[in-house]
């Protein structure tokens, strides 16, 4: 999240996102005109409804849905660090896919048996932006909960961005639970930034702030930017999102 909120106050244009389950942070990016295409299998507020800005934005045809299953999304990875133009995958075929996606191909299986596949395409990441709860300063970062597609896109982007809620020694990482699975061979920069998934969660530090994310859907966007993103520093951003108050709220 706070990597995100950077990204709109440097004003960046005409990104293409790939995401898992994209939420709030695809909708803030989305809203502040950041991006042309969106590729995930979800992109929502989940238990509080739609991604307002997101869902505006798809209907009226201002970006591109690449639509996405998770399994799409997670063989798309694995084809682009293989290096190999792409993977098979029974499951979709019957399904709807083809019809919204042309990037897609079903073939017979090549071999013989007779089986009906369908290729789906790399998935090539210029930059992977991770958040985790320990990183050392050499760029081993430990993910204490489900690591999901993490350690997937931190192998496959030519430069993967860490950043972290603490620095540890890497002496100590070895010893935390899950040890490293980003590796510092995947990582070209550390950042520490302390509730840098605020108001997301970051297990298992601090829960999401569901009083925020009610506020964001509710609020104009420019005056929440103005109000939560148009500021100096992350104090600042947690000074104005509840400081101390809001903290004690969320600590697990």
């Amino acid at each position: 999240m706070s990597a995100c909120r950077e990204i709109i106050r440097q004003k960046k244009k005409n990104l293409s996102i790939c995401t898992f389950v994209g939420g709030i942070e695809v909708d803030m990016l989305v809203a502040a005109n950041c991006v042309s295409e969106v590729r995930a299998c979800f992109v929502g507020m989940e238990i509080f409804g739609m991604a307002p800005h997101y869902r505006k934005a798809a209907e009226s045809g201002l970006i591109k849905v690449s639509e996405e299953s998770e399994a799409s999304i997670a063989l798309g990875l694995k084809s682009s660090y293989l290096k190999v133009p792409f993977m098979p995958l029974k499951g979709m075929v019957g399904t709807d896919f083809p019809k919204v996606r042309k990037d897609i191909k079903q073939f017979e299986d090549p071999l013989g048996s007779g089986t009906q596949l369908m290729a789906l395409p790399k998935i090539d990441l210029d930059v992977a932006i991770l958040h985790v709860p320990f990183a050392d300063e050499s760029g081993n970062a430990n993910i204490t909960g489900a690591v999901w597609l993490d350690d997937d896109m931190a192998k496959t982007a030519k430069k993967t961005i860490i950043t972290c809620e603490k620095l540890v020694e890497t002496e100590d990482i070895r010893y935390l639970i899950g040890k490293a699975q980003l590796p510092m061979q995947t990582s070209n920069a550390v950042i520490k930034i302390p509730f840098g998934a605020h108001p997301t969660s970051c297990y298992d530090r601090y829960t999401f702030d569901a009083l925020h994310i009610q506020e964001y859907i509710k609020m104009n966007f420019e005056e929440y930017k103005h109000k939560f993103i148009d500021v100096k520093s992350n104090a600042e951003y947690l000074d104005s999102a509840g400081g101390a108050e809001m903290i004690l709220n969320i600590l697990l």
